[in-house]
């Protein structure tokens, strides 16, 4: 239950094994790639060049793109399928030699081309309706007019205009224009803002009528129509109607291409996996003859991986393996942990991976994460409920690793679910009555004290780790001022406070003050050791005993413990009377009763999975981990994908 040790290796191979090489490694899929760098003492940067150029790089993702492309595509045309049994069927497991065979066979430039251009011609009619509901709308305000502006200005007597006027304006500018009798006005439309016109104008008073525009804002457009505009229109409907058909065709015939929607899988995790080989080949370095290639592999896999070099280049090979530099940034992390612990990496991995001169933060947060969550949600019908669905889950359903893993964390957190439950004498609200050890109605100063002592018990196993990794790496004193120090203060002060309440505490009042009174003189004696002034010393000293007043809010947080399992068990109470008022009612009543237990009870559940999961995580991260854990690794990167269709073997 840790992380797992690695060698960092260098390897030397002939330029032609290269290829069958990479293939070897990634079927191996235990090989962290890290980039070569040349030997400055011996050679020069233009010894050395990179075996794949961008290129490459360019190529495939063109190809993983276009494959993704056309599976979204087709899966819009495939049939809606039971989500039930779509999650039972789950993923195919597949080789990855199967998965190579399956896509290198498969005509993928042929049918991709023949979709896109399926797809263009779609394109271009949907661009085509466009640019005609474009034309519509501008032409929409016209249709009013009842003869064709083409057959008016055949008359060379008059003038033809056609515009519009601000609402706030249109009315007097009417007014002005009835005046004149050798002016015809008429109002084709209007809308929020504007009145549409047209205006038939006599040369003689051209320019006054031109200087009335002016005045009232009248914005001349210009109406795109040979004949009448509602006739126009219309054409321009029938227009969209056959691209409309055209494209209904286009679609019927993208349909026929659903047969190859597996193929487009195969394809797209094929060339997903192809580009992890080409991103690891222009990691290493290359003379005309030789390739230099630097990785990680996991201690107890280094011999493994020996074999497998050796299928490829027999002895024309050279393999040099140390341990990594404990301190590097550069080790990749990879946790490797027992069934209870390993869905709890999900949490770690939200976080951030550790280092690897730290510790696997999972093993020892998991119990705690079990138990939080328990009494945060607190319900024995909850949790039953939950476990039995993930539990089907797990057996029926084929699942990827990533969401095994998933349903293998809720249904843990659900049996402890169900321990508090029963603790707590809960089930569903409280429908049935179950004997309870807690009464979280009435022992709510029980709950309280009991998240205080579950906090502090949190909080200083963190410290307590800290002093571990402290001890580990060769530092005890560091391990007496950071946690000693820190565990005397604290602690000695929470008896001191206590003796004052409780008579219990009473006799060890003198003894508690002094180991309070020494870990605070030596957290102000340590706590700036590394400043250089006295001065500075002092201040920081006095600064980090100032931080014990966090521990005040630390321990205030754990607080939420008791507030989750009182919301979501008054939560369920109330629901509980709602629905027991309407039974008791007549047969409508009854059936809303129904449908109202059901339908809230599986919203609080919900709700408080979630508050659980949320608050438990926050507590995780906010409270423990800040007494001891980091984080920053780079995570190993196996050579196959984490497959979105597949579980690739």
């Amino acid at each position: 239950m840790a992380i797992v040790k690695m060698k960092k290796f260098k390897l030397f191979i002939f330029d032609e094994n290269r290829e069958n090489l990479i293939n070897k490694f990634q079927k191996f899929n235990y090989v962290h790639i890290d980039e070569s760098d040349f030997d400055e003492d011996n050679f020069s940067e233009d010894d050395f060049t990179r075996p794949r150029s961008s290129e490459d790089l360019i190529e495939i993702d063109d190809k993983i793109k276009r494959s993704k492309e056309d599976i979204d595509l087709l899966l819009k045309f495939k049939d809606k399928e039971n989500p039930i049994k779509a999650m039972k069927d789950g993923v195919s497991d597949i080789s990855l030699e199967e998965l190579t065979a399956r896509a290198l066979t498969f005509p993928f430039e042929k049918i991709d081309g023949e979709i896109r251009d399926l797809v263009d011609r779609k394109d271009r009619n949907k661009s085509k309706i466009q640019n005609i509901d474009s034309k519509i709308t501008e032409l929409k305000p016209w249709e009013g007019l009842s003869s064709s502006l083409k057959d008016l200005n055949k008359f060379g007597t008059v003038n033809i205009y056609t515009g519009t006027v601000s609402s706030n304006y249109a009315e007097d500018f009417e007014g002005e224009v009835i005046k004149n009798d050798l002016a015809y006005i008429e109002r084709v439309s209007k809308d929020k803002n504007f009145n549409y016109y047209l205006m038939i104008v006599e040369n003689s008073v051209d320019e006054e009528i031109k200087n009335l525009m002016t005045n009232y804002g009248f914005t001349p457009i210009k109406v795109k129509s040979d004949g009448k505009v509602k006739d126009t229109i219309g054409s321009y409907e029938k227009d969209k109607e056959v691209l409309f058909e055209k494209n209904k065709k286009i679609e019927e015939e993208l349909k026929t291409y659903l047969k190859y929607l597996e193929d487009f899988k195969y394809s797209y995790e094929h060339y997903r996996n192809e580009k992890v080989k080409i991103m690891s080949e222009r990691k290493f370095l290359k003379t005309t003859e030789v390739n230099l290639i630097e990785g990680y592999v996991p201690e107890d896999k280094l011999q493994d991986l020996e074999r497998e070099i050796q299928k490829v280049c027999k002895d024309n090979y050279y393999l040099r393996a140390e341990d990594p530099d404990r301190d590097s940034k550069e080790v990749p992390i990879l946790l490797k942990n027992n069934a209870f612990v390993s869905p709890f990496e999900l949490m770690t991995e939200m976080y951030a991976m550790p280092k690897y001169n730290e510790i696997d933060p999972t093993p020892f947060f998991a119990p705690f994460y079990f138990i939080f969550a328990g009494i945060m949600v607190g319900d024995f019908g909850y949790g039953l409920l939950v476990f039995l669905a993930t539990l089907f889950a797990l057996k029926k359903f084929n699942l990827t690793d990533k969401k095994r893993r998933f349903f293998k964390f809720f249904n843990y957190l659900s049996i402890s679910t169900i321990i508090f439950g029963l603790v707590f004498g809960s089930f569903f609200g409280g429908i049935i009555e179950l004997p309870s050890l807690i009464d979280p109605a009435e022992d709510s100063t029980l709950l309280v004290i009991l998240s205080v002592i579950l906090g502090g018990i949190h909080i200083f196993f963190g410290l307590g780790i800290k002093a571990y990794m402290n001890i580990r790496d060769g530092k005890p004193k560091d391990a007496l001022y950071d946690v000693g120090f820190w565990y005397m203060a604290v602690l000695g002060a929470i008896g001191f406070i206590l003796g004052k309440f409780l008579p219990q505490f009473a006799p060890y009042s003198k003894l508690l003050m002094i180991i309070m009174i020494i870990g605070m003189v030596g957290i102000v004696a340590t706590g700036g050791r590394d400043e250089k002034s006295t001065g500075a010393k002092i201040g920081w000293g006095v600064y980090s005993l100032y931080g014990i007043t966090s521990y005040l809010g630390d321990f205030v947080s754990y607080l939420r413990l008791m507030a989750l399992v009182l919301s979501g068990s008054f939560l369920g109470l109330a629901i509980n009377m709602i629905a027991g008022m309407l039974f008791e009612s007549n047969i409508i009543g009854k059936l809303f009763a129904i449908v109202i237990f059901v339908a809230f009870q599986l919203f609080n559940a919900f709700l408080s999975y979630l508050s659980a999961y949320v608050h438990t995580a926050r507590l995780t991260y906010v409270e423990m981990f800040n007494k001891f854990y980091e984080g920053g690794g780079i995570p190993f990167k196996k050579m196959i994908e984490n497959s979105d269709y597949f579980n690739i073997d």
